[in-house]
């Protein structure tokens, strides 16, 4: 199969296009005819050797990605939920071997959800890993409830812009950190309010919220802590050690206080009933992928240089076949 791989850590210069090994299928797993994948911040981070979880990392040769949307070419033994044919979508992790820049995709069923009807494959790739980052952070980390004051920082990137859509769908009143070219993005994406980071710090706002979703990982909960009403949630992408004692230390507290702030880590997880969930929400046209640009797969290193640039309004989709 053709993929795009690495055979050393370096810039986006070590990417190369090329034949790989067809990966087997395991009984508990599904062969992938991928049409497209897309780009995220972790896979630079991983192509130079300095992703925070490296150590997971497949060895080489390398090849990288973790959304996926195709068709379903084979089904392992121990397979029940899909069939040849279904057209899917998808992440996967360092830990489960990546590798979804590539024109077949080996997953476990588990991580693997049926695609919304009404939406292509290059949509498809842009919602996995930053719609599951988001939904994870906001319902199982932040316990989001109707009514909630939400704010998101980040809130044109790919996860900030899901995030933007799940809180609203669900029922939060959201609020947004961007810069001001953005703002009517992020307005259209459900947000009652935009705060632009260039002309205002959201930190010195009366504004008080239950969950501040820090998508760029930037602040903690000592900076927001001020922010939150008690009981609040400062949820980060970002696994430091700060965050890491944080987290640990107000969970602890929580058992005797309800009003502790607490500090949660979002270290997003292949889920396929997670997936379904969000789904659902395209179906009923609640939410939608914001896709940037689409490249070739060809053209992945300019695509990675274009993520890093940090100049992306959502997601950056690379198209494979």
């Amino acid at each position: 199969m053709k993929a795009v791989y690495q055979t050393k850590y370096g810039k986006s210069d070590v990417l190369q296009y090329g034949e790989q090994s067809r990966p087997a299928t395991k009984a508990n797993e599904v062969r992938i005819k991928n049409h497209a994948s897309s780009v995220n911040p972790r896979d630079w981070m991983i192509r130079s050797g300095r992703y925070q979880l490296q150590f997971l990392v497949p060895s080489f040769p390398l090849i990288l990605g973790s959304d996926f949307a195709g068709e379903v070419l084979e089904i392992g033994a121990k397979v029940k939920g899909f069939k040849e044919g279904d057209k899917v979508f998808g992440m996967k992790n360092p830990s489960e071997g990546l590798a979804t820049y590539a024109e077949q995709v080996i997953a476990p069923e588990k991580n693997i959800a049926l695609m919304p009807k009404g939406i292509s494959y290059t949509e498809a790739a842009g919602i996995p890993l930053c719609s599951l980052t988001a939904w994870q952070a906001l319902v199982h980390k932040g316990s989001l409830k109707k009514g909630m004051k939400v704010l998101i920082i980040g809130a044109s990137g790919g996860v900030g812009s899901f995030a933007v859509q799940i809180a609203t769908a669900l029922g939060g009143d959201v609020s947004a950190v961007c810069s001001q070219p953005n703002e009517s993005m992020v307005l259209g994406l459900g947000a009652r309010k935009v705060i632009d980071y260039h002309q205002q710090d959201f930190l010195e706002g009366n504004d008080h919220y239950d969950i501040i979703f820090d998508t760029i990982g930037r602040h903690s909960l000592t900076i927001c802590a001020q922010l939150l009403y008690p009981g609040g949630t400062y949820v980060s992408t970002v696994p430091s050690p700060n965050n890491l004692k944080a987290m640990v230390a107000t969970k602890f507290k929580s058992l005797f206080s309800r009003s502790t702030r607490k500090t949660e880590l979002v270290m997003v997880k292949s889920s396929g009933s997670d997936l379904t969930e969000v789904a659902k929400l395209i179906i009923d046209g609640r939410i939608r992928p914001v896709i940037d640009q689409i490249f070739p797969i060809q053209q992945t290193a300019q695509a990675h240089d274009y993520s890093r640039s940090l100049r992306a309004k959502g997601k950056i989709i690379l198209e494979i076949q």
